[in-house]
């Protein structure tokens, strides 16, 4: 028997409306695992510590937006279980169904029809004096960029030590294909093929006509050097949106392929292009 672990977001899915009904479709067709924080939600439900939710699933069902989604694939790493989104927010590029297709997914899942959709994941290396301080792991972006009211950055960028380019700007983005419809997308960047092994570099908001977005091969690595003329403790790296540590002048950032993949769970015949159109539509007619 299956092990499906659920993961709702409490503030997307007001009451668990939607966790609830995905416990009485499943049933006792399979253990249900939840959170101990979501204790009490339904009956019939194995709650466990968070940390136990990816070490003893087969399946992980993310319940909201792309945040929800990214913060279960953070959880997951190094575990090679495979995710689903169930969408509970706006766009949700990274969700493979909507709510009401609850049903249809989970006989899907209890019978093992359906593909497995393999991300490729960047990772950040930050260097303090030469030394490795923090690695950060990234299935959309990496984003280094000036804290609020801080002077610009200046930024020097090289690819396999070969000088890339020298620019000031607020930030500079660093995603996978995967996130290329996320904050790169906002910043100018180019939509990429998931399928695609690669890394774009987006600037952020630069302050020269030159600097452009760029995309290059994921088995490159790309190294990330602040030049003198930024404020101390002024500027910091995140991945997925999650604040990772401030930077200190002379760190240096080394983005490279990371040794994690993610693995979606694919059910629908939707493609990619398909999710663009519609995606994009969508937040067109929004505004």
């Amino acid at each position: 028997m299956k092990n499906i672990a659920l993961i709702p977001n409490a503030e997307r899915d007001k009451n668990y409306k939607y966790t609830k009904e995905l416990i009485n479709i499943i049933g006792s067709r399979a253990n249900i695992l939840l959170s101990k924080k979501h204790a009490g939600v339904g009956e019939g439900v194995c709650y466990v510590e968070d940390r136990e939710l990816s070490s003893k699933a087969d399946i992980l069902i993310a319940l909201g937006g792309d945040g929800t989604i990214l913060g279960v694939v953070n959880d997951a790493l190094g575990y090679d279980v495979p995710v689903l989104g169930i969408n509970l927010g706006h766009l949700g590029f990274l969700a493979e169904i909507e709510p009401f297709n609850m049903e249809y997914a989970v006989n899907k899942i209890l019978t093992d029809d359906f593909e497995i959709e393999s991300r490729a994941m960047i990772r950040a290396d930050i260097y303090r004096g030469g030394e490795s301080i923090k690695t950060l792991h990234a299935l959309n972006d990496i984003l280094v960029a000036r804290a609020s009211f801080s002077r610009l950055l200046r930024l020097r960028t090289t690819i396999d030590a070969h000088l890339l380019d020298s620019f000031v700007a607020d930030g500079v983005i660093l995603s996978t294909p995967t996130g290329s419809t996320a904050y790169s997308l906002s910043a100018g960047g180019p939509i990429v093929d998931p399928s695609i092994e690669a890394m774009l570099i987006t600037p952020v908001c630069p302050h020269s006509m030159h600097t452009r977005p760029m995309v290059v091969p994921l088995a490159k690595k790309l190294i990330v050097e602040f030049e003198e003329g930024y404020d101390e403790e002024g500027a910091f790296v995140s991945a997925d949106g999650k604040r990772g540590i401030n930077l200190s002048s002379g760190d240096v950032i080394c983005a490279s392929k990371s040794e994690h993949t993610i693995k979606l769970v694919k059910i629908t015949d939707t493609t990619f292009y398909d999710t663009i159109r519609q995606k994009l539509n969508e937040r067109g007619a929004a505004k």
